[in-house]
């Protein structure tokens, strides 16, 4: 009963949050009327196990178009980290060390957030929130690297396209 109750309080919270809240994970559906606890769990877990797995399958097929849309790809490390001129998180200066496909860059450049939004703020490159010293692998479309070209970045442990992890990892 219990758990019913919190799905439900939970389900009320979500149908009357404002913007800021647009972006919460949705909960597992609510205990259904006479389901035991143990019967829930076992659906709710089931339902979050579907969810992970459709999460997964985003993220790959994602990763799968980055590489075949970009013009380049590369690994790069963070050589610099400085506080956001606009309040937003932090600046972060990348340098190129390895090609993985495409045009090789030596120039440094700086990616940060740009915009805050109800969902947290964007671009959404991993990278941003990184340190020096850090890797990331860095697609790019449209010319040099630069906020505007940089199409994503990623931990090389992220990476699941198996094409791109033969190749970060044939370094």
């Amino acid at each position: 009963m219990k758990t019913w109750l919190l799905a439900l309080a939970a389900a009320i919270a979500l149908l009357t949050a404002n913007t800021a809240q647009a972006c919460m994970p949705m909960p597992p559906p609510p205990q259904e009327q006479g389901e035991s606890d143990e019967a829930y769990a076992t659906r709710a877990a089931a339902w979050q196990a579907q969810r992970d797995a459709e999460d997964a399958q985003w993220r790959a097929d994602r990763q799968s178009r980055l590489w075949d849309e970009a013009d380049s790809v590369f690994l790069a490390r963070i050589v610099r980290v400085q506080p956001n001129a606009n309040d937003y998180g932090q600046r972060v200066t990348l340098r190129s060390i390895r090609g993985l496909k495409g045009r090789a860059y030596a120039n440094r450049f700086t990616l940060s957030y740009t915009e805050a939004t109800s969902c947290g703020p964007l671009p959404g490159f991993d990278a941003i929130t990184g340190a020096v010293g850090d890797v990331y692998v860095v697609f790019v479309r449209g010319g040099r690297p630069n906020q505007r070209t940089v199409q994503a970045t990623a931990a090389p442990a992220a990476i699941t396209d198996e094409r791109i992890r033969v190749l970060v990892n044939a370094g």
